[in-house]
């Protein structure tokens, strides 16, 4: 199936849409507006009113008619779909979440979806409806949550997004006000990573009125490598404290050193001698061929120091009668800083000058501690605007979101120390300049900086019309209209080891998505009975997408429920898609001294790694399937079983290279710089097209959630939050994960000793396992994790990384004061929480070993996880 329409060009469809789109909805805004003006004192309709279920029967005679009218739940999704989890009020409550971004990311085992770009977020929806983004929900609190349904991701389809991602649908309370207030600290048992949260945000909910304003700042400190008591490896064996010399054109640092040692001497290290003393051929023996080495462990960060303030407001309400609109703006602003190890710099001592001994030019490596290390920061600033209405047209439902996003990057990564004044000085061949001793802090005050910079701005319009075109004998015929149009600007400069460059895209997508829905078979209308219940799905969307031409997708699937509790949803789905606008133009940053692991060599090193964009990227075309399980055992209340599974093949799938195997090296030789020794110096990290993805994977869900007696009243009459329990258990099985580089070389199994990463290929399987209860005030949750075990295949056994298996328990027990037995009238207690959390709680880390059973520098524990084990308290109170 073919994707790619290269005859058929709309390009002119990026410029209609948005005109489309706002036309659409000022036009039924406007219709509706005049069609209700007579009845704008009216109090507004509940938002289900529209939707009704009407039924007639009439008796023989004729005489009695009986006409029986239901309504559809408040906030239900479109269409008739069924969950495949439902996540009630109390049990939101037991998970110990604050916000509905919290919940999320409790809950993002079940809203995985393995189609795909793996590790797709879910489509959010708020009372059935679209949002303009996540900014307008991230912030409300869990009291203000009725229910969460999550559902398949062919729910996506009606609502104008790909069927990748599932669906996760929050309906709110009908009425709510609380001005929250929360503390949270935390910090690891083994020392530092220090980390801190204050926040507050206003809710009120009124019907269809919703006001949320929030602030929010976190801290977190920094950690060292000396914090955890590791080394780094060497970024080059020639830089120490104490300096290394080394011939300058390679080789032999000179003849008469080498008779003196009776070998050829090609480094050595400086002799520890009295300022301003100079130093003979004699004096270099000690060290001849044995490097001085150095650690600087305080010069490192495992962990950056970051800090992070978060504003956002929404205001939702319903215009007219049959009108809901919202708004929403946020702005955050990040700062990180990070330490890339000690200042350092490479001098070249002439034969001629009155220190050197050598009868060559010889240079001089050297760490100069006396001075800070190097730092690495980046600042970030994101301004976001959305704007949405809801609304409808007889039976039909229509949607326009409006988003504007913008972001600014900068980035500044210090490379060593510009030491051109003492070179000068060093080969005028000044007496005083003594370049073996420790050197005046007035020679190192000059640093050698890369510095990045990133303006992204994007501004996009969707629409959506969704209703029944006609009947069939087994139902109504719907569709979804989806057009979109987005526009993007990314502007990246940067400067790297002196030299300018600018890079600019400007990308204009146009989008028009049709899904449609087809009943087939339907017992409880007598059509094909024997069938139970199916329906045919058939979706298509075609991209207009600048640089790139036109872009298609097609796909179609099928729902057949046999029975009432059990579903069978079948999904395939052909489409091409364009890289990211930020692959393409991302600056050009330069790291130094990071930790890689070289398979060719079986040596860890630190390099300097180049990251940002590729200009040259082409468009992916992948294929999927997806078949899933659905079951809801009546004979189990409150249990349900999801089991899928994919099987996915991407061609040209864009991948970032990291790791030096001989495999990938091969592949891509320009990504990899040796010094003249053959040790790796330099990996480029910008993304490429790979030939070939190929995935097999199934992914299975079980839930089960019961409540724990009723709800308590208390003696002022008003029920409190009853009890609940609850498991979920979560599996991801590997079948199959493979990417084909190039033409002509093997491809890479990532489930059988390939790589593409820095610690090992892909787990086989990964398990997750939550519990948790909730009664009489007292919550606990428990979360364990499984990952099998990964290893990397070099071209000797010796050489390969083998990685353990890695299990991790997570608890968390709260108190809400006001809900004690007791405690219940007690003004001070209500709404009050206490939290304390304990992550990784059994302190378990991931194990890396070579052939030989060591642990190569930079794979230590503490690298790979610098926190382990992290105790949390958290305060929260709501007024």
């Amino acid at each position: 199936m073919k994707t790619q329409i290269a005859p058929f060009r709309i390009r002119s469809l990026t410029h209609v849409i948005p005109g489309v789109v706002l036309g659409f909805g000022s036009f039924l805004s406007s219709s509706t507006a005049l069609a209700q003006t007579s009845s704008a004192s009216t109090p507004p309709a509940p938002s289900h009113s529209a939707t009704t279920v009407t039924t007639s029967t009439t008796s023989a005679n004729g005489d009695e008619k009986i006409v029986v009218k239901g309504h559809r739940p408040a906030g239900a999704v479109l269409g008739d779909a069924k969950p495949i989890m439902q996540i009630q009020a109390d049990e939101i409550r037991s998970y110990g979440v604050d916000t509905v971004a919290d919940l999320l990311t409790a809950i993002s085992p079940e809203t995985r979806s393995g189609r795909g770009a793996t590790g797709n977020s879910p489509v959010v929806l708020l009372n059935g409806k679209r949002i303009s983004g996540m900014q307008e929900v991230n912030d409300l609190p869990f009291e203000a949550i009725s229910r969460v349904e999550i559902f398949t991701e062919e729910e996506a389809l009606r609502y104008g997004y790909p069927a990748d991602e599932r669906v996760v649908n929050i309906i709110t309370v009908k009425n709510f006000r609380a001005v929250r207030m929360r503390a949270y600290g935390s910090t690891s048992t083994d020392g530092g990573g220090d980390d801190g949260v204050l926040g507050a945000s206003f809710t009120k909910i009124t019907g269809d009125r919703r006001i949320n304003l929030s602030a929010r700042y976190e801290a977190q400190a920094r950690l060292l490598d000396s914090d955890r008591g590791v080394t780094p490896p060497s970024a080059s064996s020639l830089y120490a404290n104490d300096g290394n010399i080394a011939s300058s054109t390679g080789g032999s640092i000179d003849p008469s050193l080498d008779a003196l040692v009776g070998q050829s001497v090609t480094s050595a290290g400086v002799p520890s001698l009295t300022s301003g003393q100079i130093p003979t051929l004699q004096d270099f023996t000690t060290y001849a061929n044995a490097p001085h080495v150095s650690s600087n462990a305080s010069s490192y960060s495992l962990q950056p120091r970051t800090h992070d303030l978060t504003l956002n407001g929404v205001y939702a309400d319903q215009i007219f009668k049959d009108v809901a609109t919202s708004f929403n703006a946020s702005y955050t602003h990040s700062d990180s800083e990070s330490l890339q190890g000690p200042a350092r710099g490479i001098l070249t001592v002439p034969a001629g000058n009155p220190y050197s001994p050598f009868s060559r030019d010889t240079l001089l490596y050297r760490d100069y501690t006396s001075v800070s290390p190097l730092q690495q920061r980046s600042h970030t600033d994101t301004v976001h605007a959305g704007v949405n209405f809801n609304g409808d047209v007889g039976s039909w439902k229509w949607n326009s979101t409006g988003s504007f996003d913008r972001s600014t990057t900068s980035t500044n990564s210090q490379t060593g120390l510009d030491l051109s004044a003492a070179q000068t000085a060093l080969t005028d061949g000044a007496a005083d300049f003594d370049p073996f001793s420790a050197l005046d802090r007035s020679w190192l005050n000059s640093r050698l900086v890369n510095y990045g910079h990133t303006t992204g701005t994007t501004g996009k319009i969707t629409g959506l019309m969704s209703g029944s075109l006609f009947s069939l004998p087994a139902g109504d015929v719907s569709t979804s209209i989806a057009p979109a149009g987005t526009l993007t600007e990314q502007n990246a400069t940067s400067v790297s080891q002196g030299k300018f460059q600018k890079t600019h895209i400007s990308r204009d997508v146009g989008t028009l998505q049709i899904n449609g829905d087809i009943p087939i078979a339907n017992a409880r209308k007598h059509v094909l009975s024997f069938l139970g219940k199916l329906d045919g799905n058939v979706n298509g969307a075609i991209s207009q997408v600048s640089h790139f031409g036109t872009l298609g997708t097609i796909g179609g699937g099928v729902t057949w429920e046999p029975v009432s509790w059990i579903q069978f949803p079948l999904s395939v789905t052909d489409r091409t898609e364009a890289p990211d606008a930020t692959d393409l133009v991302a600056p050009r940053i330069e790291t130094p001294n990071v930790t890689t692991y070289d398979y060719v060599t079986g040596r860890s090193v630190q390099v300097t790694t180049i990251s940002g964009g590729n200009r040259n990227l082409h468009a992916a075309d992948r294929h999927e399937v997806s078949i899933g399980t659905i079951i809801s055992p009546t004979f189990l209340d409150g249990a349900r079983l999801h089991v899928n599974y994919v099987r996915d093949r991407n061609h040209n799938p864009v991948v970032s290279l990291p790791t030096a195997t001989a495999a990938i090296e091969g592949a891509f030789p320009d990504r990899y710089q040796r010094n003249s020794d053959g040790v790796l110096d330099v990996v480029d990290l910008r993304p490429v097209n790979a030939l070939m993805e190929k995935r097999n994977e199934w992914n299975a869900t079980f839930s089960f959630s019961r409540p724990l007696g009723k709800s308590p009243s208390g003696k002022d009459g008003h029920k409190h939050s009853g009890g609940r329990y609850y498991i979920v258990l979560t599996q991801v099985w590997r079948l199959k994960d493979t990417v084909q580089l190039r033409s002509g070389v093997s491809p890479i199994d990532l489930l059988n000793g390939g790589t593409i990463g820095g610690t090992g290929g892909q787990p086989r399987h990964e398990v997750e396992l939550q519990s948790g209860f909730f009664r009489n005030g007292f919550g606990f949750r428990l979360v364990t994790k499984w990952q099998s075990a990964t290893s990397t295949l070099a071209s000797t056994h010796a050489k390969s990384l083998f990685f353990s298996d890695l299990a991790t328990v997570d608890t968390t027990a709260f108190a809400d004061l006001g809900e004690i037995p007791g405690w219940q009238n007690r003004n001070w207690a209500r709404n009050f929480r206490i939290m304390v959390s304990a992550s990784n709680l059994f302190n378990t880390r991931i194990r890396a070993r070579n052939g030989a059973g060591v642990t190569p520098a930079g794979y230590e524990p503490a690298f790979l996880d610098p926190l382990g084990r992290t105790v949390s308290i958290s305060i929260r109170k709501s007024v």
